[in-house]
């Protein structure tokens, strides 16, 4: 019996499709889901120079990082304007308080350099939309590449859409592509079983150093993406890698184990190797001196996955859940829906009896329960109360740099783990749906799959000041440093930060004041944000409060702007039509019209100060 069904399966490998055939469903199913993506994102689809997705303002720090890692690039190749700085260390912004650590930062250094032709090309702001439309193309892709080792190709291809597509990809999307960017999870996952050995659809003999070698540089690249999430789905491995060694013992002997352990040596080194620059700059100047967000607060709480948060059409916009304090909405992704839960769940008991399927499930459900308890964080809260004082992430917190990740974000690793356990579900359901069992399972199944899809986005406009594309250059001389107002802020608002928008669009002509980074200064271990000057510690105390502007011919005052013209601002720009100026634009018009004296010019939408002589 043996002889023939290897023959077979020889005969099989040998006589395989042509290349295109392979590839045609995969095509097919990347347009499917690059038109799912253009209706959720349709509005920014539309309008790709003029506005963005989210509620918050993060989208003008990344739009920032895009352009100056095309700027950057530029320089090298000998056509920039050069000044730009280095890759991860810049002094474009906060340039008069030591720069900017990139390494620290999510500074999207691998992804802004392969998108920096289109930057180039089309601005900053494009790339940015495009990026935010292609991440759930990828995502999906990457997840299917994992599905398609124990799941048929209609069901790998639905459930890797629900990653890709999930509460969690989508939330993120509002502000952090870099969280989005869920590849490295699932081709993780894809290489240790790989390692491990050939099973499910994949049977063919594949080298060790080949996936070492591959899977090291995709961890290199994670690096440079988000060293958050590669942290995050590290706890996720050791997770799955424990579920590996508990269910399956008996299908990896232990030359199984030796090569996964062989190949993951070899993946790291290749990844340490290519992280080398980042790690480096990682101890270099600017580098917060502590843990860069306190801990009990971007905790998941244990009605969150049932209820519907902002990226699904059920929702009203809004958690229902009381917090510990306002987050942003791009942060609750946790949410599948109880028919998903509950789908998992029938697909888990029914699995007990030894299947072909029992292990993936029992694999995934493990990996999952795990990670979502990590993801609890410490308290554990439940209705947004305190059910526990202590939950299994206070491990995590005790690790340095691993203290550092919001446990919110590792629902990511749960919800693909989940998404894994319906598919081998719907692979079942597709194929008895005969029994009546099976048609009720497909029922709800896409009873889950309609709670959960996403609804459109909403979209702001992005404010970007006509001077910054036409006049600057004959306005403000390269290399100059300059004090924007309004200047970034770290407020999770629309606008908030756009001054960052609009030195990107300049392509980096100036230097800028301000900024919106992780940092840290002789005053605070932990900075968010450039440090007030002393003419902003003015002003911060009078409009912020409500109080009338300081008398711009005030000893004080004089003092505020000797002290700028001192530490080398060269230029004053108060982009008089922004959203979040504070106090009337009138008011700042005349203040600075007196403090500093007449501007050199007053058009497209800003009023530009001279400083320096």
């Amino acid at each position: 019996m043996y002889a023939p069904a290897a023959a077979a399966a020889s005969a099989r490998t040998v006589i395989r499709p042509p290349l295109y055939r392979r590839l045609r469903p995969w095509l097919w199913y990347t347009l499917l889901l690059a038109l799912v993506s253009l209706i959720v994102f349709g509005s920014v689809a539309a309008d790709p120079g003029g506005s963005v997705v989210g509620s918050n303002d993060d989208s003008s720090l990344f739009i920032w990082w895009l352009g100056h890692g095309a700027q950057v690039l530029a320089d090298a190749l000998g056509f920039g304007s050069g000044g730009s700085g280095g890759l991860l260390y810049t002094e474009l912004m906060n340039a008069l308080g030591g720069g900017v650590n990139g390494a620290w930062n999510t500074s999207l250094a691998g992804i802004a350099l392969l998108l920096a032709p289109l930057t180039w090309v089309a601005g900053p702001i494009v790339s940015y939309n495009l990026l935010i439309l292609c991440l759930p193309v990828i995502n999906s892709l990457a997840t299917a590449v994992l599905f398609r080792r124990f799941l048929g190709r209609l069901p790998a291809f639905i459930a890797a859409g629900g990653v890709g597509f999930s509460s969690y990809v989508i939330a993120q999307l509002g502000g952090h592509p870099n969280l989005a960017f869920a590849v490295t999870p699932p081709l993780t996952a894809w290489a240790i079983l790989a390692l491990l050995g050939p099973g499910g659809h994949h049977r063919g003999h594949r080298s060790v150093w080949t996936i070492g070698i591959v899977f090291g540089l995709l961890l290199g690249f994670q690096f440079y993406v988000s060293t958050e999430v590669l942290a995050g789905t590290f706890l996720a491995a050791v997770c799955f890698l424990v579920c590996l060694a508990a269910f399956g013992r008996r299908q990896f002997p232990a030359r199984a184990w030796l090569r996964l352990g062989l190949g993951s040596l070899l993946a790291a080194a290749v990844a340490l190797l290519c992280a080398i620059p980042l790690l480096l700059t990682m101890a270099g100047p600017n580098a917060p001196q502590g843990p860069i967000r306190p801990h009990g607060v971007w905790n998941t709480d244990l009605l969150d996955p049932i209820l519907p948060a902002a990226p699904a059409w059920l929702s009203s916009g809004v958690s229902p859940l009381p917090r510990v304090m306002d987050i942003d909405p791009a942060e609750l992704g946790a949410y599948v829906g109880a028919p998903a839960l509950l789908a998992a769940l029938i697909i888990v008991l029914a699995s007990s009896r030894t299947t072909t399927r029992t292990l993936p499930v029992r694999i995934a459900a493990a990996t999952g329960v795990l990670v979502f308890a990590l993801s609890l964080g410490s308290p554990i809260l439940l209705g947004g109360g305190v059910l526990t004082e202590t939950g299994p992430f206070a491990l995590v917190e005790s690790v340095p740099v691993l203290n550092n990740i919001l446990p919110m974000r590792l629902v990511l690793h749960s919800t693909i783990a989940l998404f894994a356990i319906l598919g081998v579900g719907l692979d079942w359901a597709l194929s008895h749906l005969r029994q009546r069992r099976a048609r009720l399972l497909t029922g709800l199944l896409a009873l889950a799959a309609v709670c959960v899809v996403p609804g459109p986005q909403t979209v702001h406009e992005v404010t970007v000041p006509d001077f910054y594309e036409d006049s600057i250059a004959e306005v403000v001389p390269a290399g100059s440093v300059v004090k924007t107002f309004p200047r970034p802020l770290a407020w999770a608002v629309p606008h908030a930060d756009e001054a960052m928008v609009w030195q990107s669009v300049s392509g980096f002509r100036y230097r800028e004041t301000g900024g919106y980074f992780i940092g840290s200064s002789p005053d605070s271990p932990v900075t968010y944000s450039a440090p007030e000057d002393s003419l902003d510690a003015l002003l911060h105390g009078s409009v912020f409060d409500g109080e009338p502007m300081p008398d711009p011919a005030s000893r004080d005052v004089n003092s505020a702007i000797a002290d700028l013209r001192a530490s080398g601002v060269d230029f004053i720009v108060l982009a008089r039509d922004s959203p979040v100026l504070p106090g009337s634009q009138e008011e700042y018009a005349a203040f600075l019209d007196t403090a500093v004296g007449d501007p050199v010019f007053t058009d497209e939408g800003v009023r530009v100060y001279r400083l320096g002589q």
